[in-house]
């Protein structure tokens, strides 16, 4: 089985976003300074602006999101994603001051991460996919991740583990079986959140045009591991249930 071979899609969608600004508050001097020079004023202000959205939801998501976090059941993880999924739709605008200037893993087309900030209950993964990177299928043990799209579209694809599975940590030979729960195209201003119990293995695959999104990622206990997946991303060895043989790979793509 081959694992990194880019599925091909037959068509994509590559999103685009109207900027809300729905109130302008300013000096007599800025007000002017706007007609006159209206461009260069409002990209200051989007510049501000996405600095202090993320921030602002980073603070005032704490203390609901850590009275939330309390419970890591199934039902309150969903509980939890669901309010994080309705904060954060706040945001449509990110600095990408904190993006790392080399590809993660060196991957090509390139996938580059940063952290755009975390409170007591969170942390913001920042991420920007070059047109058609692939992000391969991995895990997240014991955590909870809303994705928000910003810009450009990428297919997100979900999928669970069915029946008994080895472990991720050590087993590189065994194979098991995973069921694609969802395919969504992530364009700017959609979201996508997986649990610790739910949709928890995922992957991405950009357009055209890139993408760029944030991960609000939590963490229930774990210890930050992970694990790769190989398997045929076209090939569904049952096409009625949608489900393909896999094995864990680890964090290592050579």
């Amino acid at each position: 089985m081959k694992c990194f071979r880019i599925p091909t899609l037959n068509s994509r969608t590559d999103g685009y976003r109207e900027l809300r600004r729905s109130v302008l508050l300013g000096t007599p001097a800025t007000l002017a300074a706007c007609l006159v020079t209206p461009n260069r004023l409002l990209a200051a202000l989007e510049e501000s602006d996405s600095s202090q959205q993320l921030d602002q939801f980073i603070k005032d998501a704490d203390d609901r999101a850590s009275r939330l976090k309390s419970d890591a059941s199934d039902l309150g993880q969903d509980a939890y994603v669901k309010y994080i999924s309705e904060a954060v739709s706040t945001i449509d605008q990110v600095s990408k001051d904190g993006l790392s200037s080399k590809s993660w893993m060196n991957m090509e087309p390139g996938v580059f991460l940063g952290t755009s900030g975390r409170n007591t209950a969170f942390f913001v993964v920042h991420w920007q996919l070059d047109p058609g990177a692939f992000l391969p299928p991995h895990c997240h043990p014991k955590t909870s991740v809303c994705t928000l799209g910003l810009e450009g579209s990428a297919t997100l694809r979900h999928f669970e583990t069915d029946s008994s599975v080895p472990s991720y940590r050590n087993d590189r030979e065994s194979e098991f079986l995973i069921r694609e729960t969802q395919r969504i195209e992530l364009i700017a201003g959609s979201i996508s959140t997986l649990t610790e119990y739910r949709d928890n293995i995922h992957l991405f695959l950009a357009g055209s045009k890139g993408a760029r999104g944030i991960d609000v990622t939590t963490d229930y206990g774990g210890d930050g591991s992970f694990s790769f997946l190989e398997f045929d991303h076209d090939r569904p060895v049952n096409q009625n249930n949608g489900t393909y043989l896999a094995k864990w790979i680890g964090t290592s793509l050579s």
